[in-house]
């Protein structure tokens, strides 16, 4: 019985020990970001507030980044340019059938340590499309939906460009 439980227990140490990321981090160094809000030159005055939270909540999930309002090792900056919703398609009723969304934005990621640029990107666009019709093959099937893809693809483009080194 002694046996079972000390290999149970050597056994529970080493499965909690095990873990593995994916995650890279090409500037060690980096370790405190300030995300500053987006200057909207939009016509949807919403969307300003929305990608700044959407951001900020996907550098907390990443974990990389610790959020900071002073003191930081790089910034995150930049405008949005256009925030556009347009009709993707119709269905044979000729009745609406998906929407797409088209974001586009100027961005600049800077390491503030080195006071290097690390990712500009004056024109990044970025689509997603979102079902109003039951028919639509969209990943997505609300506004509400496409619009949190946009910004975590947001996110994923400029720390791939930034801190992964591959």
């Amino acid at each position: 019985m002694v046996k079972k439980i000390i290999y149970l227990l050597c056994l529970m140490a080493v499965l909690s020990a095990c873990s593995y990321s994916v995650y890279s981090n090409a500037y060690p160094h980096l370790k405190k970001i300030r995300v500053q809000a987006f200057e909207n030159k939009s016509s949807d005055y919403a969307i300003g507030d929305l990608l700044l939270n959407r951001l900020v909540l996907e550098i907390r999930n990443d974990g990389r980044l610790k959020l900071v309002t002073q003191g930081p090792d790089c910034t995150l900056e930049g405008s949005i340019l256009s925030y556009e919703e347009k009709i993707y398609s119709y269905d044979t009723a000729n009745q609406v059938q998906d929407y797409q969304l088209r974001l586009t934005v100027a961005v600049i990621f800077t390491d503030l340590v080195s006071n290097q640029l690390l990712y500009e990107n004056k024109s990044l666009q970025l689509t997603e499309l979102y079902a109003v019709g039951e028919d639509s093959s969209a990943r997505f099937k609300t506004r509400a939906e496409a619009q949190a893809e946009l910004i975590t693809s947001l996110f994923k483009t400029v720390i791939q460009n930034s801190l992964e080194a591959w």
